[in-house]
C-alpha cells in the first residue's frame, strides 16, 4: 500500500503536462432553419400555375361557347330552327310479378357491376348458372331474373 500512496504523492509534485492539441477548437454550430420554407414555397407555387392553367382553360372554353352562340350565320345559308320532337317510347311489356308462389326464395343478392352473385334457396349463383329447372340471367342491385326451361321469366326480390 505504501507504493501506491508514494505514487500518488509523486504525481501531486510533478508539474502538470500541457501537450499542445493540434487541432484547432471547434466552433460552435448554429441551429438550422427549419424545412418548413423549403417544402412550403415550391409547393404553393405548384399549386398556383395548376389554377391559373384551369381557369385559363375555362375561361377559353366559356368564351369560345359564348361565341358560338352569339356569331350570325353567313349570309346565303339557311337558318337552322331546332325544333324539339317528343319522344315517343313503345308501351313496354309488363313486368314479371316479383317472387311468384312456387318460385324460389331469394336470400341475398351480392352486387357489383363486374361479378354480381346472389343466394337463391341457400345456393350461391351468377348470372349464367344453373339452378334447378332455371337459369340465371341477371342478377341487379336489388332482384335475380331467372329464366325456365319454356323461357318464362321469374323475377326474384328480397321479401321484407
Amino acid at each position: 500500500m505504501s507504493l501506491i500512496n508514494d505514487a500518488l504523492k509523486r504525481a501531486k509534485q510533478a508539474p502538470p503536462r500541457n501537450t499542445p492539441n493540434a487541432l484547432p477548437p471547434l466552433r460552435p454550430v448554429a441551429e438550422e432553419p427549419s424545412s418548413v420554407p423549403a417544402w412550403l414555397m415550391p409547393s404553393v407555387i405548384i399549386i398556383l400555375i395548376f389554377a391559373a392553367i384551369f381557369f385559363i382553360g375555362w375561361s377559353v372554353a366559356h368564351n369560345a361557347v359564348r361565341n358560338i352562340m352569339t356569331t350570325p350565320t353567313p349570309a346565303g345559308t339557311p337558318e337552322v330552327t331546332v325544333v324539339p320532337v317528343p319522344v315517343v317510347t313503345p308501351h313496354p311489356e309488363p313486368p314479371a310479378p316479383v317472387n311468384p308462389v312456387d318460385a324460389p326464395v331469394l336470400q341475398g343478392i351480392f352486387y357489383s357491376p363486374t361479378m354480381p352473385s346472389a343466394i337463391v334457396d341457400g345456393k350461391t349463383v351468377r348470372p349464367g348458372d344453373h339452378f334447378k329447372q332455371y337459369r340465371v340471367k341477371e342478377i341487379s342491385k336489388y332482384t335475380v331474373t331467372l329464366i325456365d326451361a319454356d323461357g318464362k321469366t321469374v323475377k326474384l326480390g328480397m321479401s321484407n
